[in-house]
């Protein structure tokens, strides 16, 4: 026990000038005398500074009276070491500070060996609080960095300056590609990189290690652990000037996904959705070449265009995905009838054509007309029931003498196939000048297509978009129909076609525009109705000079919001467009309307018109949508297409929505808007009107 009524020794005299009183009283670090029995017995002057407490208000405490409970036993130890052997330390403790705070110090005990010290140990700390938090923060955020490296899709490596040795792997290696980063540190580039892309992957290094300011961004397959080969996404920058790194940063991602879907978007652009026969680009893209070789060898080359008989008949008989089956079905029959080194393609609905490259005769084609007839007459069973079909066929043959282009030849086959069907289907007819005297009544169509407008035969029906979350309807699709006093209404199909071939779809274009928007100021869109009309345009009409002023004088005398507006170009239009269309889809996005790119997926080079063209709405083609709930790829497909318009912030719509299995796949992909007569047929504007404001029921009672 403490005999209180000893008086508190001194270390020095007050008189004193010791070096020890030096030491002690002039340096700016804190130090105190500890007495075993007393406590502290003496206190620099640093002890205001550091603690906030005077010198003389110190004297007497105790290490529990101002040391963390945490830290006292760790603090009695190095005293007892110190006393022991002259020195202990450095120790870093926590301190209450004047204002209750707890500081970290950074400690150490003496014992010093002089004749004039009283007895007991110095300790000397000085305040290192804000170091020791900086090291905290700097732990925490390397533990954050750890376990965000650990979790991440992304890799992150370093590359030391021999452009070989991995200085660092993140941990997020061995979940994205499946090797350790122990062992990923160890493996060569050679061993990794996909040999095709070796010799640039090392060019690429090579280039940023060179340049201080370097900086590449690369796509590479990288082998993972499984044996398979990603693609990756990778960004390589030079960091040697940076201490703390010293080397070349490689950030890197699995795209794989992404290739995959490009690939498969690829082949779906050049492939029938529903057959995986050749689509009409690729099938010309043959014929083209058949055609050039013909005219070096002098031999013949056959179109056959193939229509199937009555095939409505058939598709309203047995349903749409009844008569997808039978189409498919007939698609291997004729691949089985041609000859090896034929081209066969499904160009849309039933209708098919067959390239025979290097006939001898005519005789040829026409045996292989008839071996088509023949093995599509046999029967056809469809849940146990026979179905017959029939098919008509035009040929046209191009010749040394009488050479065609692919579109011409196209278009002979497809007259000489329209005169088999008028002489009572189920026929062969070759392309001749009876054939051509036919044609000439298409500028028949077209004279009466120009006076379609003035006598007031057009009219336009429209289909509505609902919110697939709600069943609200969103807007409406223009389309154009012809009442033609003769042939009654006829689709977009029986004259859209022959209205862009002789440019008479630049004016049937502004009418549309005109009354759509007419329409829209009617039904309130854009003000007392949050909707909007989605109106069809030419690429003939975008290349127009004055199309962004027609546009926008239009808007500005029906008086209506532009935000009301859309406008919409099928994919196909803009293979060939000129590149000053896309200057004007940007104006027209600028000024507030939307663009959208329709039948997406169905064209060539698809992801390029949506980095290319300023669309912000992207329309998910009917050839995809018909396949949800029964083809694993189609639903891939239409699932990508979703979240890829996701990743570029693009609205989607689902077009020719018809079962309750796509609609409830689509809403699974978290798709926002559909059309299809599954949720309302194209009407007239009286029929719309009733139904604009009535939400309808998306999940039907089945029957």
């Amino acid at each position: 026990m403490e005999n209180l009524s000893e008086p508190t020794p001194q270390i020095i005299d007050s008189n004193s000038s010791s070096f020890l009183e030096q030491l002690l009283s002039h340096s700016s670090d804190a130090a105190i005398v500890v007495h075993p029995n007393y406590g502290v017995i003496y206190a620099s002057p640093a002890i205001a500074d550091v603690l906030g407490i005077s010198p003389e208000a110190f004297i007497g405490r105790m290490a529990a009276d101002w040391i963390h409970p945490d830290d006292v036993g760790s603090m009695l130890e190095y005293r007892e070491a110190a006393e022991n052997s002259g020195h202990a330390g450095p120790i870093i403790i926590r301190g209450l500070h004047e204002d209750q705070t707890w500081r970290f110090f950074e400690a150490e005990w003496w014992r010093p060996d002089l004749v004039d010290f009283a007895g007991g140990t110095i300790l000397h700390f000085r305040d290192v609080s804000v170091r020791e938090q900086a090291r905290a923060e700097a732990a925490r955020s390397e533990a954050r960095l750890g376990a965000l490296l650990l979790e991440a899709s992304d890799v992150v490596m370093v590359i030391g300056r021999d452009g070989q040795n991995l200085t660092y792997v993140s941990p997020s290696i061995e979940r994205v590609m499946g090797w350790s980063a122990k062992l990923a540190s160890e493996l060569t580039w050679r061993q990794v990189i996909h040999p095709d892309h070796l010799q640039r992957w090392i060019d690429a290094v090579t280039e940023v290690a060179e340049d201080p300011e370097g900086r590449r961004q690369i796509e590479l397959k990288g082998l993972h652990k499984d044996g398979t080969w990603r693609w990756l996404d990778a960004s390589i920058l030079n960091r040697f000037e940076d201490p703390l790194i010293e080397g070349v940063i490689l950030h890197f991602h699995d795209v794989t996904p992404r290739h995959l879907a490009e690939q498969e978007l690829a082949r779906r652009s050049l492939h029938d959705s529903l057959t995986a026969l050749p689509n009409r680009v690729l099938f010309v893209d043959r014929l083209e070449s058949a055609l050039n070789r013909s005219q070096r060898s002098g031999g013949l080359v056959a179109l056959l265009y193939c229509d199937l008989d009555r095939f409505k008949h058939v598709n309203d008989t047995i349903g749409h995905g009844g008569a997808d089956l039978l189409l498919c079905e007939v698609a291997r029959r004729m691949e089985v009838a041609i000859r090896a080194g034929d081209s066969l393609a499904r160009l849309h609905g039933d209708e098919f054509v067959i390239c025979a490259d290097e006939i001898d005769s005519w005789e040829e084609a026409r045996i292989l007309a008839d071996r088509l007839r023949r093995d599509l007459s046999k029967p056809f069973n469809h849940n146990g029931r026979d179905l017959h079909l029939t098919v008509s066929i035009g040929i046209a043959i191009s010749s040394n003498d009488n050479p065609y282009s692919a579109s011409d030849l196209l278009e002979n086959a497809d007259s000489a196939m329209f005169v088999a069907k008028k002489d009572g289907r189920d026929r062969i007819a070759f392309y001749n000048e009876a054939v051509r005297s036919l044609e000439l009544s298409e500028l028949a169509i077209r004279d009466a297509l120009r006076g379609a407008i003035e006598n007031d035969q057009l009219v336009l029906h429209y289909q509505p978009i609902y919110d697939l979350l709600s069943g609200a309807v969103l807007g409406t699709e223009a389309l154009v129909r012809w009442q033609h006093p003769v042939r009654g209404l006829l689709q977009p199909g029986d004259f859209i076609p022959v209205a862009e071939e002789s440019g008479f779809i630049v004016a049937l274009g502004a009418w549309v525009i005109e009354r759509a928007m007419q329409q829209a100021k009617a039904w309130g869109f854009g003000t007392t109705r949050q909707a909007k009309m989605w109106i069809n345009v030419s690429a003939l009409q975008l290349e127009r000079i004055d199309i962004v002023d027609e546009i926008t004088n239009l808007l500005s005398s029906v008086e209506i919001p532009s935000h009301a507006i859309g406008l919409e170009i099928t994919e196909t239009a803009l293979i060939d467009a000129q590149p000053e269309i896309d200057t004007r889809l940007r104006i027209l996005r600028d000024l507030g309307y939307s663009i959208a790119i329709d039948d997406f997926g169905t064209g060539y080079s698809s992801l390029l018109y949506l980095r290319r063209y300023s669309a912000d709405t992207l329309k998910i083609d009917q050839a995809f949508v018909s396949g949800l709930g029964i083809s694993r790829d189609d639903t891939a497909i239409v699932s990508s297409l979703r979240s890829l318009a996701a990743m570029l912030e693009l609205r989607v719509v689902a077009e020719g929505v018809e079962t309750q299995d796509q609609l409830q796949a689509l809403r699974a992909m978290g798709c926002e808007s559909a059309s299809g007569y599954l949720l309302a047929r194209p009407a007239e504007p009286s029929a719309i009107t009733k139904i604009l404001d009535t939400p309808i029921q998306l999940i039907r009672e089945s029957s």
